[in-house]
């Protein structure tokens, strides 16, 4: 009898096989993407700004599809969690200091001195918010701002300039798949929702009257905090 045959357990899908397929085929692809332009940069002239400037723009891209690919990889499979005691609050911190030192045009600002504690899966909330952080900033013009929010529940709020969200976008919420423009933040929304709500949280999205996008997460403060 194989080990398969003794422990057999769930038979992955068809749609399981092809995401893991992607991600070691295409992921393995990218990776040497992003190796071998992060070298060349290395070695060009301070001077050489023009193809400073686009080796720099494709090794973003490539990063991106990573994420993009990551995040259609781990909506197809199985999600699983472990819970244990975090504060978010540093959590999105670190993200946010991410997002400064990857686009330094932007005004990445976090404010609100506030401990959000949670019983959550810190792992799967950070790759989460990340991605929605990533996704945020890609379409920002001048700034995006992170409020930790004080209150009977744990909440905070991503808000950014630039233009609005359109009712197709707000669908992603639902349908991450149905179009590949701005794919990242369909997908980002979809990865975020199906993060939180097990912990009991929400996440909504909506445009404010004078443009932008505001992302408010919440969840339930737990009993003992």
């Amino acid at each position: 009898m194989t080990s398969e045959e003794a422990y057999p357990g769930p038979q992955p899908t068809n749609s399981q096989r092809l995401a893991r397929l992607l991600r070691h085929e295409v992921g393995d692809l990218l990776q040497s993407i992003y190796s071998t332009v992060a070298i060349l940069l290395e070695r060009l002239l301070q001077e050489q700004t023009q193809e400073r400037r686009l080796l720099a723009e494709l090794k973003n891209r490539a990063e991106l599809c990573r994420h993009e690919l990551d995040a259609v990889v781990d909506l197809v499979m199985p999600l699983t969690m472990t819970r244990e005691r975090v504060d978010l609050a540093p959590v999105i911190g670190t993200v946010v200091g991410q997002m400064r030192q990857r686009y330094p045009s932007l005004s990445v600002e976090l404010d609100g001195e506030t401990a959000l504690p949670l019983l959550a899966d810190a792992r799967a909330l950070t790759g989460a918010l990340g991605l929605l952080m990533l996704s945020v900033c890609q379409t920002a013009r001048k700034w995006v701002r992170v409020h930790l929010l004080r209150g009977d529940e744990v909440s905070f709020v991503i808000e950014r300039d630039g233009f609005a969200v359109s009712n197709e976008q707000l669908a992603w919420l639902e349908h991450p798949f149905a179009t590949t423009q701005q794919a990242l933040f369909g997908l980002s929304l979809a990865q975020t929702r199906r993060a939180i709500e097990p912990h009991g949280g929400r996440i909504t999205v909506v445009t404010p009257s004078e443009g932008g996008v505001r992302v408010n997460v919440t969840f339930p403060r737990p009993a003992d905090a």
